[in-house]
Parts: structure tokens; sequence; C-alpha cells
């Protein structure tokens, strides 16, 4: 378990700081987050960074306490400190230089899988490190033996692409040469992957620039103290609203599919208790881990019990690390939310979401007035590669092309007391869009036919549950080696209904619908080779209703009618 975070408590002679002070200070903060990411978005070589999203950048304390994030994939909330704790453990702060960048993706070293590559930076004023910048970019494929690495009936994480452990990547501003070349030669597309990582340095760049010009403005004392105060502001306004819940014991469980290792489910049971002003999320009575890579790493636990929290207690409050101070984590090693090494991984994101939705499951009784039904997690995504030998395609040498590529669709988020889910959105921890057509076309030999809403997929209500997408995928031919997986493929596992609300449809994998040889596929999907011609339908689950369906405003229930959502 990584060791604990060292608070940036104010020192005895730090000034009084003033709370308008703090808050400017604070939205500057998420201010050069935000640029970070720009900065990053716009050098990426790879759609799944500059048009899917996902990415996350974040600012930290030397002791590691995030000041602040952009808002990308709430996914990450949680991974950066963790990674940055095991990297300062093999690299102590003492010996960080001016212009030093340092990387790693091991999952049992604070990272999540090994495609989602940390790097961090270090600031300095006036010789004194007074800051870190962090980038995390999911890279569409690290190596493994199918394209995007991501297989689900991996057993272990050596099947899973390039470990990169704690390294310094850059010294004093010059690449370490050989990392970069031993990452472009254990990836399928080089030139994307070193584009990728040099596009996350000018994330850390921008960062460093503008924290040296902030800081630099307040002086490196007044800044640290401001520091301090924003962490403590998150602080106590989770206390505060911590202290206004039903004090007591809260218990849920999520299902989802395994259908790698076992037919048996996989169980997530979050227990949370409130007392005063503090939380415990207790994940003791969740599956053992299994021999498939839906293995989910502590970190991504820690960002998806944090990401629940935050959507149900202070959603309107900038994040930064003090906002989970009050919080406390029990996660069981050895089991689906704590592997222990060399557990696969590669798959975590369906289970994280299983994760954020039993939270969210639990705390609903305590927090009404902000929970909702079931949300979709479905997380519907294919990865797909190989050489695209249409003739328009071949390069100067005559040469097919080697492509890359992958997509992600989203579902319907679960009615409430507020009113109908929203529909066709990536919920619970993702905030990745939907790679668009003509990116989709114009890198890879997959023609969309169709991108619809799935009529009547929300669950029926007072507030009827979002609805899920569909999307059909024509495969034009050459070699094709494709990996998916979703889950809510059942009526055991789909978004539940709430306060007598209806469940919401299940997601699907359906390869050539309405054809002769149409085939629904399982949850998971490795190593399917297409050939041409071949459709391959994605369908995202609809979100839960909330209410009883015969007190919807027929208002409501006649719009849904004519605008063909029922």
């Amino acid at each position: 378990m990584p060791d604990a975070i060292t608070p940036n408590r104010p020192k005895p002679n730090q000034p009084a700081i003033d709370s308008i002070d703090r808050d400017v200070f604070q939205q500057a903060l998420v201010g050069i987050a935000e640029e970070m990411s720009s900065a990053l978005r716009r050098a990426a070589y790879s759609s799944i960074i500059w048009d899917m999203y996902d990415y996350a950048c974040g600012l930290f304390t030397p002791g590691g306490e995030m000041l602040a994030q952009a808002r990308t994939i709430a996914a990450q909330l949680g991974i950066m400190a963790t990674a940055f704790r095991h990297m300062t453990a093999a690299h102590p702060l003492a010996g960080w230089q001016p212009g030093d960048v340092y990387v790693s993706n091991d999952p049992y070293k604070g990272c999540t899988h090994t495609p989602d590559i940390v790097l961090f930076s270090p600031v300095f004023l006036e010789g004194r490190l007074v800051a870190v910048t962090s980038t995390i970019a999911h890279h569409v494929d690290v190596g493994g033996k199918i394209p995007c690495t991501e297989a689900a009936d991996n057993i272990e994480i050596f099947a899973e692409g390039l470990i990169l452990p704690p390294l310094k990547l850059v010294d004093r501003g010059r690449p370490v040469q050989p990392i970069f070349d031993i990452l472009a030669a254990n990836v399928r597309d080089p030139r994307s992957a070193l584009g990728d990582l040099r596009a996350q340095i000018a994330g850390c760049r921008t960062g460093e620039r503008r924290l040296a010009e902030l800081y630099g403005r307040h002086g490196a004392a007044q800044a640290e103290a401001l520091a301090a105060a924003c962490l403590d502001y998150g602080e106590s306004v989770m206390r505060r609203r911590i202290a206004r819940l039903p004090a007591g014991t809260y218990h849920a469980v999520t299902l989802m599919e395994d259908e790698v290792a076992s037919a048996e489910p996989l169980r997530i049971e979050a227990t949370v208790t409130i007392e005063g002003e503090t939380l415990t999320v207790d994940l003791a009575g969740s599956s053992p881990q299994r021999d498939n890579a839906l293995n989910n790493p502590y970190a991504s636990t820690l960002s998806m019990v944090n990401y629940a929290l935050k959507c149900l207690l202070a959603p309107e409050v900038a994040q930064n690390e003090g906002c989970i101070r009050p919080v406390t984590i029990k996660a069981p090693a050895g089991t689906i939310v704590n592997p222990t090494w060399p557990a696969a991984v590669s798959v975590r994101h369906l289970t994280q979401q299983a994760l954020a939705d039993a939270v969210l499951r639990a705390l609903s009784p305590a927090v009404p007035e902000r929970a909702t039904a079931g949300c979709h997690t479905s997380f519907p995504t294919f990865g797909a590669g190989g050489f695209d030998d249409r003739p328009a395609m071949a390069g100067d040498d005559g040469k097919a092309p080697y492509y890359i590529i992958s997509d992600i669709i989203g579902g319907g988020m679960g009615g409430s007391p507020q009113g109908d889910g929203l529909s066709a959105v990536d919920s619970h921890g993702g905030n990745c869009a939907i790679l668009s057509a003509e990116v989709m076309e114009s890198l890879s030999p997959f023609r969309i036919q169709r991108t619809e809403l799935i009529a009547g997929s929300g669950g029926a209500g007072q507030a009827r549950g979002g609805l899920g997408i569909r999307r059909d995928y024509e495969f034009l031919g050459g070699r094709c080696i494709l990996g998916g997986y979703l889950q809510q493929t059942t009526t055991e596992t789909a978004p539940w209904g709430a306060a007598g609300g209806a469940a919401g449809r299940p997601a699907g994998f359906i390869l050539n619908p309405g054809r002769p040889d149409e085939r629904r596929l399982k949850s998971k999907v490795y190593g399917l080779a297409l050939k041409a011609g071949d459709v391959l339908r994605l369908e995202g689950a609809g979100g839960g209703g909330w209410g009883d369906p015969a007190r919807r405003a027929p208002a409501l229930a006649a719009a849904d009618r004519a605008e063909g959502l029922a």
C-alpha cells in the first residue's frame, strides 16, 4: 500500500491568507492545468488524445499533494499523486534538477494500466523546488499481444506491453535517448508513441513556465502559504459536507461480467461509514483477483472512490488533495480492487466504473438530492490494428501502411429527482469523446455506417434514463486483429432503476447484425480477426429510470414519442 502523503501545512512564519487571495490563487492553478491540457492535446499525434481526450494534467506540491487538475478525464483523480509517491521513493527529490522529466507506467508502482504513461517535472524558483507538474496520457499502443495492448484474457502483466518503472526520461533538458529507443522498439506505431510522449513533455513544460511565473509574482513563501490554504479549504469543505450527512453505515453491491476466467460475475462490494466529519469506504467482500485483465490497481481504486465522493458531496469545489483528507479507503490486497503482482490489469476501466457505481449506490440514501438511478458503465470499446491494403492507401514504396485505431461509445445516465438522465455520454470517471467518423475513416479501413441513439433504451420512470448509442463499423479489408470489451450486457448487470423506475437496456457486441451470419459476441473479445465486409455493432447501455413511470408528466411522455426516444 502506498505511503501517506506529506501534507503541505503552513509554516509558523507564513503570513495569514485572505480568502479572496486564496480563491484567486486556486483558480490560477486550475487555469495553468487547463493550459497544460491545451498544449498536450494540440501537440499529440494519436486520436485517442486529441479527439477523445483520454489524458489528464495536474499540479503538485513537493510533498505530493495535488493542487489542481485539468477537467479532462476524472478517472485520473488519484493516479498522479499515487505514482508520484512511488517516483520519489525511487528518485528522491533531493536529486531532481531543473529540466528533468521522470516517467513511469507500472501499475504496481502507483500507475493504472500500461497504456497510461505518467510524467513528472519539477518547478524551481530561486534554486529551490517549489512545485511539480504532471501529465498522464493513454497511449494507443504500448505493445502486448494484440493491437492497442488491452486484452481481457491476459493472466499476467507481462502480456500487457512495455513496463516502465520509475525512470528519468529527460536529464536537465537532454532526452535520455535509450528510453525513447526502447519505447519505439516495443510499440506498433512508434511515430505516434514518441510524438505523444513529446506532447506530454510539452504539457509539463507549459506548467513549469506558468507556475514559475505565478510563484514568482507572490514569492515562494507566500505562494506556498496560498497553496496550503487551498488544500486546507478543500479539506474543510469536505468535512462540513460529510458532517451534514446522516451518520451510519451504507452498503451496496455491483455485479459485472467476467466471461474470461469464470462464468461467475465479479462482485464489487462497498460499505461506507459516516462518522462525524470523516468517511470510510471499505471494499471488503469484493471478489478475489482473477486470472484476467479486469483487476483494478490500487491507484485506480483510490481515484474512483474519490470521484464518486466528489460527485455527491462537493462537485462545484476545485479538486485538490485536501478534498480527500477526511476519507479513508480500505481495499484488501489480493482482491479485484487491489490485486497483487503480477496480475493483469489492462481492462481495469470496467472494474473501476463498477466500483464508482457501488459507492454512489451505497450513498444514495444519504444524499438523495444528488443521487441518480443506475448509470451506464458499459463502456463499449474496441481497438484494432493491421495493414491497410486498399490500393489508394499504399505509400510511395508501394507497401500497405500499418494502422492502429480505437473507439469508445457512450450510454445513458440514470434518471434523478432533477430530471431525465443524459443520453450518449461516457459516465463515471470516463468523459472520453466518441471518435468522429471522419477521423476513423481517414486513419483506418473502418467505415462508420451509423451512429444513433437507441430508442427506448433508457429505463422508464417519472424521470427516464438516458439513451445508449448504437454504432456500426464496416471493415473494408486488409488484415485486422481486434480486441474489445464492455459490461452491463445482462439484466442482472444492467443499470438499475431507483424509486420504482425500470432498469436500463443492456449493452451489446454484435457481429454482422441482420445477416445470416449474425453473431452476438461475449462481453470480452480478444484477437478477433475480421474479414472484408464484416460489420461490428457496439451498443451502449441505457440509464436506469427514477420514480414510478405512471407519474411521468404527460407532456414529457408525448415528447419522447414524438422525438422517437421512447
